[in-house]
């Protein structure tokens, strides 16, 4: 009997201990570290640098590596962005160059043009 409530008491604590360890962690992430890239494979081959991943307890670092570019595109990075009292990772993306320019207002109003 005292086995028996032993076990449930430490599977009730594991429990709430995984619900503590949520997908969105309540801290930042570390600094970056610093990679020292290996030789490029290729011309054809871009750096994607390392990130912290949340690993539902703590942060994980994960490794940089290459990639083969996709044509006509960059690599744009993810980053961690805080949003309330937790972190949100926003992973990172190929992306065609200017993709962060604002783009022009369709509907916005023309201002008239000066006549002289």
């Amino acid at each position: 009997m005292r086995k028996t409530a032993w076990a449930i008491l430490a599977a009730l604590f594991l429990m709430a201990l995984s619900g503590l360890a949520g997908d969105q962690p309540r801290i930042g992430p570390p600094p970056l570290r610093t990679e020292a890239p290996t030789l490029q494979p290729s011309p054809l081959h871009v750096w994607v640098p390392g990130f912290w991943k949340w690993a539902g307890v703590n942060y994980e670092w994960v490794e940089g590596r290459w990639v083969k570019a996709k044509k006509g595109h960059i690599w744009v990075p993810g980053k961690w962005e805080q949003a309330g009292s937790r972190w949100a990772w926003k992973p990172g993306k190929w992306a065609k160059p200017g993709w962060d320019k604002p783009k022009p207002d369709k509907h916005k109003p023309k201002p008239p043009k000066n006549r002289k």
